[in-house]
């Protein structure tokens, strides 16, 4: 395949009929799916056997698109960048990709442990033993296949990140332990709602069963809703009183205004967005909210709002365009992941710090500057979509001032082409890149033209 076949194969138009995500979750699959067989062969015997669960589901006899989803899932990316800590392999492509902090090794066998106790227990609902897991920098375990969610946090409310977590799963009960394997649990269910939840994504039924700690650990089962029939998820992270079901109602109509008025950016949204995780700012907090995700866990990204004293959100009415934002973050991490697999990279000093950037108020790393022409065309094509609709299904009046917010997404992408001529070092394949998205841009550009020139504002 040539650089710019696979260029175009990667960063297709926003929009356009093959850009449903299908064809970048296969590959980006492949690519996890090599990266996980260099950790398996990287790592110790201690370690092979953690992962063992793991080998043998993709060895198996599951559909290809189970294996995929699974190979896709946030959780199994973010345990393979923990892993970086432990595999020479591993840690020079998270170094390429992400360059975050990796998790400390005394956490990296239990890192895929919360995908591994899921596949032992899809496989055998009978399995007994011992197995590790995780807590992720919130504090939180939750499970592939499963919308259930431990969360843990002292009685101060402190969070409890990177915790190894025991979970022991006998003949009847099933028992979650903290730090010492002799102390008591935090959590005991029986064996059947432990398999319910985990597997069947189930509520437990044995509640007379059910006992969670009273000590300075503390923990908060919680089930993460579906919008809709869509497969998206909204996961609530921290709130005060009321406020997460506001926040998770004004999500779930956006996305459904997304729906009506992009049905195409739709298709790829519920194709590689896994979850929405909502927070709420402190009521202090300027501005209308925020958007947000990381490049470690691919398919989830954070929605923040902060409310007024009357308990009403609030709102930036172009918030919409905030989804197509971090769609387009989330496919260029998973193109990252598949260019990195193909031996090919986009900048040479993907880590280097731009200077202070007016529009930012910040530097850029060159990684996070060459995604910002393609992050903005998603962005763009939300905003034409939903103007040429007369934005129809938000929960909102339809919003003012659409042509300046479309004027300033124009100016933004092309002041980073120039930014990324000032600092990026452009490999052959970046200059190809680079190159494609101009011409991506002349094209948004020429309709945003006609958009614009036809619109009720």
């Amino acid at each position: 395949m040539s650089d710019a076949t696979l260029l175009y194969r990667l960063f297709r138009p926003p929009g356009c009929s093959a850009a449903d995500g299908e064809d970048l979750y296969r590959l980006a699959a492949n690519a996890h799916a090599e990266l996980f067989d260099r950790a398996c062969a990287d790592g110790s015997a201690a370690l092979g056997r953690a992962l063992a669960p793991l080998k043998c589901f993709l060895a198996g006899v599951a559909p290809a698109a189970i294996k995929r989803r699974l190979l896709c899932h946030p959780l199994f990316i973010e345990g393979l960048h923990a892993l970086s800590s432990y595999s020479d392999s591993l840690r020079t492509w998270h170094d390429s990709v992400a360059a975050a902090t990796p998790a400390s090794p005394s956490t990296h066998a239990a890192a895929l442990g919360n995908v591994a106790i899921a596949l032992l227990l899809r496989a055998d609902p009978n399995w007994c033993g011992e197995i590790d897991l995780c807590t992720d920098v919130l504090g939180r375990i939750g499970f592939p296949f499963s919308d259930w969610t431990l969360a843990l946090h002292t009685v101060g409310g402190d969070l409890l990140p990177n915790q190894i977590v025991r979970l022991t799963v006998g003949p009847a009960d099933a028992q979650w332990r903290l730090a010492d394997p002799n102390g008591p649990p935090i959590l005991l269910t029986s064996r059947t709602d432990c398999v319910r939840m985990l597997v069947g994504n189930g509520e437990p039924v044995d509640r007379d069963r059910l006992r969670m700690s009273c000590g300075q650990v503390r923990l908060r089962l919680q089930q993460a809703a579906h919008f809709g029939q869509s497969s998206i998820r909204f996961d609530p992270v921290a709130f005060g009183e009321g406020h997460a079901g506001l926040t998770g109602g004004v999500v779930g109509r956006v996305l459904g205004a997304i729906r009506r008025n992009s049905p195409a950016v739709f298709r790829e949204l519920t194709r590689l967005i896994h979850t929405v995780r909502g927070f709420e700012f402190p009521a202090a907090s300027t501005g209308t909210g925020a958007s947000f995700s990381d490049p470690t866990l691919p398919g989830v990204i954070g929605v923040g709002l902060s409310y007024s004293p009357h308990h009403e959100p609030r709102l930036d009415p172009f918030c919409f365009t905030w989804f197509g934002h971090e769609l387009g973050h989330t496919k260029d991490y998973l193109c990252d992941s598949v260019l990195y697999g193909c031996g090919r990279a986009l900048v040479m000093n993907p880590a280097d710090l731009t200077e202070p950037i007016k529009r930012y108020g910040r530097p850029l790393t060159v990684r996070t500057l060459f995604q910002v022409p393609y992050v903005h065309l998603y962005e763009w094509a939300l905003l034409m979509d939903f103007w040429e609709a007369e934005f129809r299904g938000l929960p909102w009046p339809a919003p003012t001032g659409a042509a300046a917010v479309g004027d300033d997404l124009a100016a933004e992408i092309k002041e980073a082409f120039g930014l990324i001529r000032a600092w990026a070092k452009l490999t052959s394949f970046g200059e190809i890149a680079l190159r494609h998205f101009r011409e991506l841009y002349a094209l948004a550009l020429a309709r945003w033209r006609f958009v614009r020139s036809h619109g009720a504002q």
